[in-house]
């Protein structure tokens, strides 16, 4: 029978190295490891099991594929899996979706759970920011499509992310990595293994830090923006007192501290509201240029961010006869410093617009596992946690403000100079239980069924201060509603429990050992949230819970002697009380978090990869997803229908998700001697596509054009793996692009956007010892 091997990819020689490390934030490019000639494990059931004998579509990504490619982040990432997408206007307001559902929402609520979980070392990060940051010295990283709740801690209904980083162990290892490219670009990642005492105490430590000078330039100001300087830190201690025992203690601390996130002008139009950017512009003097691949922006208030999170763990894993026990003990802080210009205008605005979230987490997962291979295989747990954010949101409004958000007929002196300040408290405390079996029926036939209950607990204490401002007096006093309505002072305090089930049930045969077919149902959900700002009359700050039904049927094969493997999946997700902002009735263009009542998501996902011979392997991927609002009566309006207070959004697709997404690659190699040892030359190449999107809005002037890019690397490495040392270059052709574009505040018409890298190039050396 042949040995399985952890999926670190490490020791694979038919890895497929490519895939574009450039392109959109958002843009799904699935792709895949040619890695065919062994038999890849992963845990993303808590038990090892080979990725093709688990009846579910899954995306595994190992260390190997990660160095070569250089994914460290959650952004790369979603260039290597199938149907993840990934948008970001900055770190805190970071979506991550899944077959085109989780988060859809431009501006991110700290009132809202994420639909995609995000894991890293079996510990839950709840807060979309705590995901920007490097990924450093990882085993390997599993992305589950569909509903994952009966097997992991946090609810969740589009899916979850687990990435496992390199353990500690009884061997000395150090890894070093040094790049350095155009735009200033310098990298530097390290590793250490230090086994203190043998079968019984090792450390490892690792970090990495990056910096890159800005790709746009402040017209104003001549300063680069959009700059990278970040560094990452994690320390490791893993303890085996015992031959079933083990303890895994994990430190780590990144920050980030960047002059971004600035975007660009990318055009003006005129909206059914009869507002004109031009027309308001030229009151203050300004005349706009809009050519957006100059890469100059015209921000008049500094743009930077202070990105900063750290925790600590501790796992437990007690080997029973046939089972594992384990106990994973958290707790992680996120702190969040923002200097935002949201209009990215020469215009004052806004003098400040800034949220400012200080969040700390624990939890506690206590889960049983089956081990080895038994007629019934389960796990089971408990899972605890516990959160609070603290949330101050200031807003000033400028000279500019009345006449871009409401109209350039009245005076100026309405907003000018009011401020707004709010000091919200967001409490979650989550309880649940969940567990899932497999029955082997026969030695081909299984039928698999979990089962899950949670209870959410979510409080929030709202306080606004609203001040500043010409009094509002005499002929003028009939302008204070309108005051009013964006800034008044108020409190209130909110409570929402919910208890909700969900399941799973899968049916799957096994022809032979190298195809099996599946079918499935899960249900997922996603708690309630909380709404803690200024609202109308009559809206309520409690944001349902969000639930999927989900069906999906699937074929993996490992064909011609394991040198190439074949996977479709199809699927269908029916979300209800989908979580996004809803249109107020009672006032032009102003929206609010609340339930979109149906959200209908289908498609086609196939992935494909392997080897021609020992010096060529290859991989491709595609997926079709087309994810719709079925019922949406209220929704924002796009610049189109800007004359009218809210839109029936039913048939639009959800934005941010391309219809069709591709990718393709390969490397070529060939038995060289250098490094004065037996070494390898290689030539890897990554091809990405997605069609046409539309990111913001909704709109046809937010829709962004179909997106090729390309990616080439040309390399040696010791077949020892003790040097490599390449050359790369990303976006080959210097491909024009925008990753993003959005409506500007105020829906005069103006479109900002966020401008892709153009071609950057590079060395990379890397020493394992």
């Amino acid at each position: 029978m042949k040995r399985l091997r952890k999926a670190t990819f490490g020791s694979v020689s038919t890895i497929a190295v490519l895939f574009g490390m450039a392109g959109p934030a958002y843009a799904e490019a699935p792709a895949a490891e040619a890695a065919t000639s062994q038999d890849i494990v992963v845990t993303a059931r808590h038990r090892d099991e080979r990725a093709q004998d688990i009846p579910v579509a899954l995306s595994v990504v190992g260390a190997d594929l990660l160095t070569k490619t250089n994914t460290t982040s959650v952004a790369d990432l979603s260039k290597l899996a199938p149907s993840l997408s990934f948008q970001a206007y900055n770190p805190r307001n970071t979506n991550l979706n899944i077959r085109g559902l989780g988060n859809n929402i431009a501006i991110a609520s700290d009132g809202l759970d994420p639909g995609v979980g995000f894991y890293i070392d079996q510990v839950y990060y709840n807060r979309p920011g705590t995901s920007a940051f490097d990924l450093i010295d990882i085993e390997r990283i599993e992305v589950l499509r569909g509903p994952q709740g009966t097997l992991y801690g946090k609810n969740t209904t589009a899916g979850a992310i687990s990435v496992t980083t390199a353990k500690p162990k009884f061997t000395p290892e150090a890894n070093a990595e040094l790049s350095a490219g155009n735009l200033g670009f310098l990298q530097g990642k390290a590793a250490i293994n230090i086994p203190l005492v043998d079968n019984l105490l090792a450390v490892r430590l690792s970090g990495s830090v990056t910096t890159r000078e800005g790709n746009l330039t402040n017209q104003f100001t001549g300063t680069k923006q959009n700059n990278r300087n970040s560094y990452l830190v994690r320390g490791q201690i893993l303890l085996t007192p015992s031959s079933t025992v083990s303890v895994r203690l994990i430190g780590d601390y990144s920050k980030q501290n960047q002059d971004c996130c600035a975007q660009v002008l990318a055009g003006i139009v005129a909206p059914a509201n009869g507002k004109n950017f031009r027309t308001i512009a030229g009151l203050f003097g300004y005349t706009p240029v809009i050519d957006p691949f100059a890469r100059m922006t015209v921000n008049d208030r500094p743009i930077s961010i202070s990105n900063e999170s750290g925790g600590a763990s501790a796992q437990i894993d007690v080997d029973l006869i046939g089972a594992t026990l384990t106990s994973v003990s958290a707790w992680r802080f996120w702190n969040w410093s923002p200097v935002n210009d949201l209009d990215f205008t020469p215009l004052s605005t806004f003098a400040a617009a800034d949220n400012v979230d200080r969040q700390n987490q624990y939890s506690q997962e206590l889960r049983i596992s089956s081990s080895g291979s038994h007629k019934l295989d389960y796990a089971a747990g408990l899972f605890f946690y516990d959160e609070t954010i603290d949330q101050q949101l200031t807003v000033s409004y400028g000279p500019a403000a009345t006449p871009l958000l409401v109209s350039q007929a009245l005076p100026g002196l309405v907003l000018n100079g009011v401020t707004k300040v709010d000091n919200n408290r967001y409490r979650t405390t989550s309880l649940a239980a969940y567990g899932q079996a497999t029955f082997h029926l026969t030695d081909a036939l299984s039928l698999t069924g979990g089962l899950r209950y949670s209870h959410d607990d979510k409080r929030g204490h709202y306080s606004s201060v609203a001040s500043g401002g010409l009094p509002l007096a005499g002929p003028l006093a009939a302008f204070a509603p309108l005051r009013a309505a964006f800034a008044s002072s108020g409190t209130f305090d909110v409570q929402s429990k919910t208890g909700k089930v969900s399941g799973s049930a899968n049916l799957s045969y096994r022809f032979g050992k190298d195809v099996l077919i599946y079918a499935g149902y899960s249900r997922g959900n996603r708690s309630g949230g909380l709404n803690l700002t200024q609202l109308a009359s009559g809206i309520s700050p409690v944001v349902a819970p969000e639930s999927i039904d989900a069906y999906e049927i699937g074929f993996k094969s490992t064909l011609f002697d394991n040198h190439l493997i074949f996977n479709v999946a199809g699927f269908l997700e029916n979300d209800r009380n989908y979580q996004a902002t809803v249109a107020d009735p009672t006032r032009l263009s102003v929206s609010y978090l609340a339930n979109v009542p149906k959200v209908r998501s289908k498609g086609v996902e196939i992935d494909t990869r392997g080897t021609l011979s020992d010096n060529i392997s290859f991989y491709g991927a595609l997926a079709y997803t087309d994810a719709k609002f079925v019922d949406y009566p209220a929704g924002p309006c796009p610049l189109e229908l800007t004359n009218q207070n809210t839109c029936n959004l039913a048939g639009y697709r959800v934005a941010g998700i391309p219809k069709w997404s591709a990718s393709f690659g390969g490397e070529l190699k060939q038995p060289v001697t250098v490094f004065r040892a037996p070494s390898e030359a290689y030539l890897g190449f990554d091809y990405s596509y997605r069609s046409s999107v539309n990111n913001g809005g909704l709109s046809a002037a937010t829709l962004l054009s179909p997106l090729h890019l390309v990616n080439a690397r040309l390399g040696a490495r010791a077949l020892n793996r003790r040097m490599d040392v390449s050359v790369w270059v990303k976006n080959l052709f210097d491909k024009r692009y925008l990753s993003d574009i959005a409506v500007g505040v105020g829906n005069t018409g103006l479109l900002t956007g966020q401008l892709g890298d153009q071609r950057t190039f590079g060395a990379t050396l890397r020493f394992h010892f």
